[in-house]
């Protein structure tokens, strides 16, 4: 796809936009899942990431650690500001040893058109010359080398979930429905919460993964469809409504 592009914004912020071709799904996984990072964000050539933690939650911290082979190291935290899976994620950034004055904050936006993924991130620092002095390093090339990993990984993902989602293959997601239930905000929490802990402990089978933007449930062995053009999965998914009526205050059951 094509290469990654940095360009100035305002005083204060530049702008990084880069293609991959895999949904955004995978792409947004791919940036904020542990074992998904630590086989894309080494660095460049002679580091390794030997750290990563991540608790993608609003308030919730992340931390890297890198070491090149001279045994030298780098380490960056922050904390997540604003997570809107799969679209949006709002973050502080600070070095360990920063080069520069005060932390940054990054935010990047996903959005997708015919299964091609572009990311645009937004970096604001402190001042317009800690922007100015960024800019004038040789970040492009270390970008670049890091996203070409990123899109091998979440390219080979795509090709292995083919032909169909994890509703055609039947494949649980837990860490997807973790990461809903932890950032959601509703009356209900504590009622879906422990719903969502009788129903997966009612059948090993049954697995669990976010469609229509909601926690859904569906057995992931062998069953036969009423209708061939369907999903060959029964699914109930919990639905979330702020309106003020009664009957939507409550998780919706929905049965495919």
């Amino acid at each position: 796809m094509t290469k990654v592009k940095v360009k100035a914004k305002g005083d204060r912020e530049f702008v990084i936009t880069r293609r991959f071709k895999a949904p955004r799904e995978l792409v947004f996984d791919a940036m904020t899942k542990p074992a998904l990072i630590k086989k894309w964000l080494n660095g460049p050539p002679g580091w390794s990431m030997t750290a990563c933690k991540v608790d993608l939650r609003v308030g919730g911290k992340f931390r890297y650690v890198w070491k090149n082979q001279n045994g030298q190291g780098m380490a960056l935290g922050g904390v997540y500001k604003e997570i809107k899976r799969p679209e949006r994620l709002v973050n502080t950034e600070l070095f360990d040893d920063p080069w520069y004055e005060g932390d940054a904050l990054s935010t990047t936006v996903l959005t997708e058109k015919n299964g091609v993924t572009l990311m645009t991130i937004t970096a604001r620092y402190e001042s317009k010359k800690v922007r100015d002095g960024i800019l004038a390093s040789p970040m492009e090339g270390g970008l670049e080398f890091s996203y070409q990993q990123l899109e091998e990984l979440v390219t080979a993902q795509e090709k292995k979930a083919q032909p169909g989602n994890a509703l055609y293959t039947g494949t649980s997601e837990p860490d997807t429905v973790d990461a809903y239930m932890k950032q959601l905000k509703h009356p209900l929490h504590n009622a879906a919460t422990e719903l969502r802990r009788i129903i997966l402990k009612a059948d090993k089978r049954i697995g669990e993964g976010i469609f229509w933007n909601a926690p859904t449930f569906y057995f992931t062995g062998e069953m036969e469809p009423f209708d061939p053009k369907t999903y060959k999965r029964y699914i109930v998914g919990f639905n979330f409504f702020t309106s003020g009526h009664a009957a939507a205050d409550l998780p919706a059951r929905r049965g495919g």
